[in-house]
């Protein structure tokens, strides 16, 4: 008798593991026709290429490479974040000592 209850459990074991293969393939299906018809690539690439890019650069010393003796920045700068390139958008206004105001309600 116990060998039937370990054929039993055995088949529903495989059962489950091809339902999980099954739905594993719809989703790859799935995440990649909508990848070809909007051009967004699916939130598990995404994920996977920032891991991939952050073990990148553990192995190249990317996180304490700035804690190392000698380390100069790329650029020749000292500060990862001093760029000459920066963009500042700026809006001017005249400011007009005289505008109209909206009334103050002031209630207690």
């Amino acid at each position: 008798m116990n060998w039937i209850a370990r054929i039993i459990m055995g088949l529903l074991g495989l059962g489950f593991l091809a339902a999980l293969l099954f739905g594993l393939l719809c989703y790859i299906v799935f995440a990649t026709v909508l990848w070809l018809l909007t051009g967004r690539k699916p939130q598990v690439v995404m994920v996977w290429q920032q891991f991939s890019t952050m073990r990148q650069n553990f192995r190249q010393g990317g996180f304490r490479a700035s804690t190392r003796q000698g380390f100069e920045h790329p650029r020749g700068q000292g500060a990862p974040f001093a760029r000459d390139d920066q963009v500042v958008d700026v809006e001017v206004r005249e400011v007009v000592e005289d505008a109209p105001r909206l009334p103050t309600d002031r209630r207690p």
